[in-house]
């Protein structure tokens, strides 16, 4: 959350050619809600199962570069999917940084409540070894623009793949 997944997903593709999707914005068109709408009424794992539908309908395209949520990799199978027909990258951000891209945002129902930045701290502290020990390859994000880290993933993509 905040570490510029659609932002930096969106440059990626336009610098390969590819297509782009936005997990997040696809579940939102497809049931006509927001995510708060869909969190508030329908709670979080209705909401990781249409995540998970909308990742098996997609996951399987050539040529695209997929957002996910960052829950996504929550559930082993999506992870399993996501390593089976693509790679997957963790922008690392550190919390300050994060807490500085999130704090005014009213769109992000995992913060909602008494304390967000207590909030989104528990949620990097749980999820940081998950989105490691996933990942194909890490690029740290602080302080970059979403175009620089975009060129940014694309240079560890281009190394990655000669050093396969």
């Amino acid at each position: 959350m905040g570490s510029g997944k659609t932002a930096t997903g969106k440059n990626l593709a336009e610098l390969l050619g590819y297509s782009f999707l936005d997990l997040d914005e696809r579940i939102q068109q497809k049931n006509g809600r927001t995510i708060n709408e869909i969190f508030q009424n329908d709670g979080e794992v209705s909401f990781r199962d249409q995540e998970q539908k909308s990742l098996e309908e997609t996951a399987f395209a050539d040529k695209q570069i997929v957002a996910t949520g960052g829950g996504t990799v929550l559930r082993a199978g999506n992870i399993s999917l996501m390593k089976k027909t693509g790679k997957i990258i963790f922008l690392e951000t550190s919390l300050d940084v994060l807490w500085e891209r999130v704090k005014h945002k009213k769109d992000r129902p995992l913060l909602k409540g008494d304390d967000p930045f207590e909030n989104l701290k528990k949620i990097f502290t749980d999820r940081e070894a998950i989105y490691r020990n996933t990942a194909d390859l890490i690029v740290n994000t602080d302080g970059l623009t979403a175009e620089a880290a975009a060129q940014k993933v694309l240079k560890k993509l281009k190394w990655w793949r000669r050093s396969k």
